[in-house]
């Protein structure tokens, strides 16, 4: 105890944490790069994140620190609730704002939490994304020009800006020149290998990286994260995930003997999409990938049962009786599904995914409902879709008898995990909607909403679906936000890396995330062909992946002394304590003799 004291104070009384930043401003409409100074200080306190900003900071700046800072905690495993975070940016002129920081933040803040030396003279842009990946910025060409004239030697920027650099002749707006816009190089400039620029030009040494662990190892040599990572797939998951397969994909089956028995023979147009599928789903079970599979399964039979109602038009009193069936259908799975003990993350993400899909068929039902008779071609539309997707949920209630590690589930617990999620949801939008507006956002929004009314609705399971899923499409957009075509293969594989490295935790302490693992590989089965879909699932696997947080296994320290210790043993325990106290006044009285005024961190 007195050790860790000790320990605290030493951390706590150095002098702030310092990095360089590089950011770009408009000078009589052309853009300059200009240098910056990042500071962090560490307090006791209980995770808090306090910005000072000279000049005045723009809101996204706030955002993007505190979005920044969790990002490290959580990739690093960071004990961050015991300190608050006190952020100062001082610049020479109004340039701050934008996100191309977040990177920098992220690295300072690991290097202060674990007091690593490291070297103040190499300076860092680039974004910082879930998973801790390091992503694109715009005035990188003029970052490093400024880089150059305050004498840095070593500038670290993210993997694939190599030919986007922005001269000053490029009609084009950086985040931090306030006009909020994505940077769009002009079509008449010239490619730039930026890393060949820099050392031929400016005496630079410029190094691309591709996400935090490769930042901080530049700043410091130290490899935080050099693990193997190894993903066992858990044997019930692909049991049950294999029977899930297999129903879905025999429903095509069924389908399509239903379609010959009334005669129903589907032209080319049709059947071309639904090969694909099918093979794409043939292809998924031979590497018995079975999610991805019931995947593909499943979007064939949606678009199977939308050419038997448009063959066979049923008139709209015959869709009102199935439509009301399926209702009567989706109450009694509701009613089985309430009646489930949720003890496990397995069980949490089971009722999660099957509320999800329960909820989607209601609000189908609900514009069927208010939908006039004659839109007869739209209700068979909604009438396939719903009944896959009741189906869909059925066929996900299998995973109540997959075990796993039991964590304490309550409705309090629950309630206070979705009112997380919908807080770092709305977080990510706010920061989303300052550079993009349009439909996406929209959409963004109407999963926060969904999830603020289920939450009211004491849906705590499908509230947590609703803004994970808002959170996963608004951290897929900001990070792909700028990266070139050619370049977002390479940054897939650091996502996945990140998705693995979640997961694999995750399984080595007992809750093998069953639905992470799902869009983990289903991301992987899209990559070649839907790079952007696949990105975000792999946002949903980042998200799904790592729920434990949420709901600790064990009581914290001062609860187990509490039942523990008896009359005797808290004597022992409180004088022990004294001695500590006692010990840290004298260290701070003696500290000026003992330790000279110094710094620990190096410069090379």
């Amino acid at each position: 105890m007195i050790v860790l004291i000790l320990l605290s104070e030493v951390v706590l009384s150095q002098e702030p944490y310092h990095l360089k930043l590089l950011a770009v401003q408009e000078d009589q409409h052309t853009y300059k790069g200009s240098d910056a100074d990042l500071y962090l200080e560490l307090k006791e306190g209980s995770g808090r994140v306090f910005l000072d900003t000279f000049p005045a900071t723009k809101i996204d700046t706030q955002i993007s620190t505190r979005f920044s800072k969790e990002i490290a905690c959580n990739h690093f495993k960071l004990n961050c609730n015991k300190y608050d975070f006190i952020y100062t940016i001082k610049a020479k002129s109004n340039i701050i704002g934008g996100p191309s920081a977040g990177a920098a933040i992220a690295a300072l803040t690991t290097i202060a939490v674990l007091d690593l030396a490291y070297d103040e003279g190499v300076a860092v842009t680039g974004t910082i994304n879930s998973g801790g990946v390091v992503g694109p910025v715009g005035g990188v060409k003029e970052k490093l020009q400024a880089a150059s004239a305050v004498g840095l030697k070593k500038v670290l920027i993210p993997k694939g800006t190599e030919e986007i650099g922005l001269s000053s002749a490029a009609s084009v707006s950086e985040n931090e020149t306030g006009n909020q816009t994505m940077p769009v190089a002009n079509e008449s400039a010239l490619p730039l290998n930026l890393v060949t620029y820099a050392r031929e030009n400016l005496s630079l040494e410029t190094i691309e990286v591709t996400n935090l662990d490769e930042v901080v190892y530049h700043l410091t040599g130290i490899d935080l994260n050099h693990k193997t990572i190894v993903i066992e797939e858990e044997p019930q998951y692909k049991k049950i995930m294999g029977t899930l397969q297999n129903v879905l994909c025999q429903r095509v089956e069924k389908i399509e003997q239903e379609l010959k028995q009334v005669g129903i023979v589907l032209n080319e147009s049709i059947l071309e999409p639904i090969d694909s599928k099918k093979r794409s789903a043939d292809n998924a079970t031979k590497q018995e990938d079975f999610y991805s599979a019931a995947s593909y399964c499943f979007g064939i039979n949606i678009q199977l049962k939308l050419q038997f109602y448009r063959e066979e038009a049923p008139s709209y009193a015959v869709m009102q009786e199935l439509f009301n069936s399926l209702g009567g259908k989706v109450a009694a799975l509701e009613t089985k599904l309430s009646q489930q003990k949720v003890e496990t993350i397995s069980d949490l993400q089971t009722v999660m995914i099957v509320k999800e899909r329960l909820n989607d068929v209601k609000e189908q039902l609900t514009k069927f409902v208010e939908m006039p008779p004659e839109n007869l071609e739209e209700m068979y539309a909604l009438l396939s879709y719903s009944e896959e997707r009741y189906f869909s949920a059925v066929a996900w209630m299998e995973f109540f008898a997959m075990d796993g590690r039991k964590v304490p589930i309550d409705r309090d617990v629950l309630k206070n995990s979705c009112l997380q999620k919908i807080s770092e949801a709305e977080e990510r939008y706010q920061y989303l909607s300052l550079f993009l507006g349009g439909q996406m956002a929209t959409t963004i929004q109407e999963k926060i909403n969904s999830a603020k009314a289920a939450s009211g609705q004491d849906e705590s399971e499908l509230c947590l679906m609703k803004a994970i899923q808002a959170k996963g499409d608004s951290n897929a957009v900001l990070s792909s936000m700028g990266v070139r075509e050619d370049a977002l293969a390479e940054y897939l594989d650091s996502k996945i890396k990140a998705v693995q490295i979640v997961i694999a935790d995750n399984s080595a302490q007992g809750t093998f995330p069953i639905l992470g693992y799902s869009y983990y590989q289903y991301a992987n089965s899209l990559r070649e062909k839907e790079k952007y879909t696949a990105l975000i699932y792999l946002e949903y696997a980042l998200e799904m992946s790592d729920l434990g947080i949420y709901f600790p296994a064990e009581k914290v320290f001062l609860e187990r002394v509490e039942q523990k210790l008896d009359v005797d043993e808290l004597i022992i325990f409180a004088e022990g304590l004294a001695v500590g106290i006692f010990v840290v006044l004298f260290f701070r009285w003696m500290k000026p003799a003992l330790f000279p005024k110094k710094r620990k961190r190096r410069r090379k």
